[in-house]
């Protein structure tokens, strides 16, 4: 699909408080990014429209890059899971969002009694069903109607979201009592996004909706049926660190990159990671010396428990 070519719509009010005191603080490739008055959440004001959303995920959204990406932050979800001390054995595990289906994998291999993916794209969504052989549906709304779980995962997606308190409502409802949610996403005032600013490379507007940091990510969760705050995990990847020492130390030169669809639309997904095997056994490793309770790491991982 060429999303250049496509309209987007705006919005002229938050999406979390729906106060219309909401101003433009950034702008990349023509997409305005707007942070509001009242809440401080930030969201991308020009959005696609809901089909343009739909055909993106559901018939794009895969090459070599997503699937070396996903089996690199499957190993640190699992890292993540373990320094919540989240028991999986006999537990029902729905993920969010599973995409090739490499957490839910290694879920199953942990004891999870029951593993559910959530997965829009349909070649993911495939891959997961015919080669790990994993219960994968397309929809939320796939589920039978008394489906609830003991945990859900919820990672890299919410950000994706252009209505996610909503979004958070409806699998708040699939969560029993007593269960545990896990939320991750970036932090949008973490050092790295100050020291980077418009060059920080996860700014990617058509795609990335919502962006969150832990004091709106927390209050959002706390208005959802039930939830309570357990704990809170974050860690700065390091090739997040490394960009920004490389833009520190060069005046601003390096180490950015800033935002362009052409440029996106352009790049060969189909290469993969480059140092795949390095990064794969390193990430890993790095989340287990380097996450902190403190979540103003860039990637902020939040536990919530259903009362």
């Amino acid at each position: 699909m060429n999303i250049a070519a496509t309209i987007f719509h705006s919005r002229h009010a938050c999406p979390l408080c729906h106060s219309v005191q909401i101003g433009d603080f950034l702008r990349l490739d023509n997409i305005r990014i707007a942070k509001c008055a009242t809440c401080d959440f930030m969201f991308a004001r020009d959005i696609l429209a809901p089909e343009a959303i739909d055909h993106f995920y559901v018939d794009g959204y895969h090459d070599q890059r997503h699937m070396n990406g996903q089996q690199v932050n499957a190993g640190i979800s699992l890292e993540l899971l373990r320094s919540l001390r989240i028991d999986l054995k006999g537990k029902s595990v729905l993920d969010v969002g599973s995409g090739y289906g490499f957490l839910l994998d290694k879920l199953r291999d942990n004891g999870a009694r029951r593993t559910v993916g959530i997965e829009l794209s349909r070649a993911q969504r495939s891959y997961a069903t015919d080669k790990l052989r994993l219960e994968v549906l397309q929809q939320l709304d796939a589920l039978s109607s008394t489906d609830r779980f003991d945990v859900i995962t919820l990672f890299e997606v919410i950000e994706h979201i252009p209505a996610p308190y909503e979004f958070m409502q409806a699998i708040c409802e699939r969560l029993k009592p007593g269960g545990s949610l896990i939320v991750g996403t970036d932090n949008f005032t973490s050092d790295v996004v100050t020291v980077l600013g418009g060059g920080f490379p996860k700014w990617i507007p058509h795609e990335h909706v919502s962006f969150f940091t832990p004091d709106t990510l927390k209050a959002m969760l706390l208005r959802c049926d039930r939830l309570t705050f357990s704990a809170a995990r974050s860690f700065t990847p390091w090739e997040l660190l490394l960009r920004k020492l490389v833009f520190q130390a060069t005046a601003g030169r390096k180490g950015a990159k800033t935002y362009s669809y052409q440029a996106e639309s352009a790049a060969d997904g189909d290469r993969g990671y480059r140092f795949f095997s390095l990064r794969l056994a390193a990430n890993r490793s790095w989340f287990r010396l380097t996450n902190s309770s403190d979540p103003r790491g860039e990637m902020m991982y939040l536990h919530m428990v259903k009362a």
